[in-house]
């Protein structure tokens, strides 16, 4: 009995993809064998390493940083991006900077609902937000 994962599908990418990491994982391999036994493959590259080492390092550090400011800002909530964003909410944080306009969500423009007395939940997203309204009982 043959038995069949719902989860995995092929398709030619997906054999392309297979085949290209079993030829690149044997070149890799042929490559670290090659310098296990070439001492002049040896010498070159701890030359060429020495050299590099520095470029190598800053290089790395500048992908890091550009990685890290990118992850921050797709984590900024739309109102605060310099481009024009349309929808209610946009408009509300436009009109006022204050907290008390705040019924949809920054995010999903979804209606917001009531956690407890100041505090809001967005249904779709589940990210919470603090209300300066007045103090209301919290619904169920």
């Amino acid at each position: 009995m043959a038995t069949r994962f719902a989860s995995i599908t092929l398709s030619k990418y997906g054999v392309l993809i297979a085949v290209q990491l079993v030829v690149n994982v044997s070149l890799a391999l042929w490559l670290y064998n090659e310098y296990l036994h070439n001492p002049f493959m040896q010498d070159y590259l701890s030359k060429a390493w020495s050299a590099i080492w520095l470029d190598v390092t800053v290089g790395t550090f500048a992908i890091v940083v550009v990685a890290l400011y990118l992850a921050y800002r797709r984590e900024l909530p739309p109102f605060t991006s310099r481009e024009k964003r349309s929808g209610k909410m946009s408009l509300a944080v436009a009109a006022s900077a204050s907290l008390e306009t705040i019924d949809a969500c920054p995010y999903c423009d979804l209606p917001l609902k009531t956690v407890s007395a100041g505090r809001l939940q967005c249904r779709n997203c589940r990210r919470y937000f603090k209300s300066s309204l007045p103090k209301v009982e919290a619904i169920a």
